[in-house]
């Protein structure tokens, strides 16, 4: 009986916003609990005190939509010759089944973040289109070493006579 063997890449980069967000909405609404319990502070305007709550509150509502859209990702390559695919948000997952050979070599994708510094993003592309970033990060040396670890394990294991 042989051994089954399953190799996992994880990219987890959304769950620190996911933090972050969770962690600036429980300040707002812990702000927002002093404010109701002690009243304005003596010399500002309640209106103006109100108005900058209500737009902290905009800020945070506004956060956490956006850290709930993005996901976790986990990629299982099986020795089966399945590939499992999970997205994984706050609330929900979602998870696919692939098979090795609908799988296209992972590449180095470079773009920048929005202060313009390099951002690299280790791609595998799927045969229907979809892009998943198995790695991701401000290292190039990192997301390389994830794409020749994730086609090692990809190609080394493929039938004869496939890809």
């Amino acid at each position: 009986m042989g051994v089954s063997l399953a190799i996992t890449f994880r990219n987890n980069v959304a769950a620190y916003l996911w933090g972050f967000s969770a962690i600036f909405l429980l300040f707002v609404a812990a702000m927002t609990y002093v404010f109701i319990r002690d009243g304005t502070p003596s010399g500002y305007s309640p209106i103006i005190v109100t108005g900058a709550m209500a737009l902290f509150w905009i800020g945070a509502v506004g956060l956490t939509a956006f850290s709930t859209s993005k996901h976790c990702l986990r990629v299982t390559v099986q020795s089966d010759s399945q590939v499992c695919i999970t997205w994984r948000y706050p609330f929900r997952k979602e998870e696919r089944m692939v098979d090795r050979a609908e799988i296209a070599p992972a590449t180095v994708c470079e773009s920048t973040d929005d202060e313009g510094v390099p951002y690299f993003h280790a791609r595998v592309p799927l045969q229907d289109g979809t892009m998943i970033d198995i790695a991701e990060g401000h290292h190039r040396a990192t997301c390389e070493a994830t794409c020749t670890r994730f086609n090692a394990v990809i190609w080394q294991r493929l039938p004869e006579g496939t890809a």
